[in-house]
C-alpha cells in the first residue's frame, strides 16, 4: 500500500518516506514497567467498605433528646 502511495508522491518525499522506514524498527519490543524496575504497578487491594455504625450519628441530636425527655420526665416541658 505504501508503494502504490509513494508513486503519486515527488521523487524527494520518496527517499525521505523510505529512510524513515529503514530507520524505523518493524515490531516495538513490549518494555515492562518503567516507572522501577522492581515496583509492582498493580494497584493493592482495598479495605472492604463497612456501613456506619448508626443512622442518627448526630451527638448533639442525642444531648437535645436526651434533655428533651429529662425536662418532659420533671415536668418543666409538656
Amino acid at each position: 500500500m505504501l508503494d502504490k502511495l509513494a508513486t503519486l508522491l515527488p521523487p524527494g518525499a520518496r527517499e525521505a518516506l523510505r529512510g524513515l522506514a529503514l530507520r524505523r524498527p518493524a515490531r516495538q519490543v513490549e518494555a515492562g514497567p518503567t516507572i522501577l524496575p522492581g515496583l509492582d504497578t498493580k494497584p493493592a487491594a482495598m479495605a472492604p467498605l463497612h456501613p456506619p455504625g448508626a443512622t442518627n450519628d448526630n451527638p448533639l441530636r442525642a444531648i437535645q433528646e436526651a434533655v428533651e425527655r429529662d425536662l418532659r420526665a420533671s415536668g418543666h416541658l409538656r
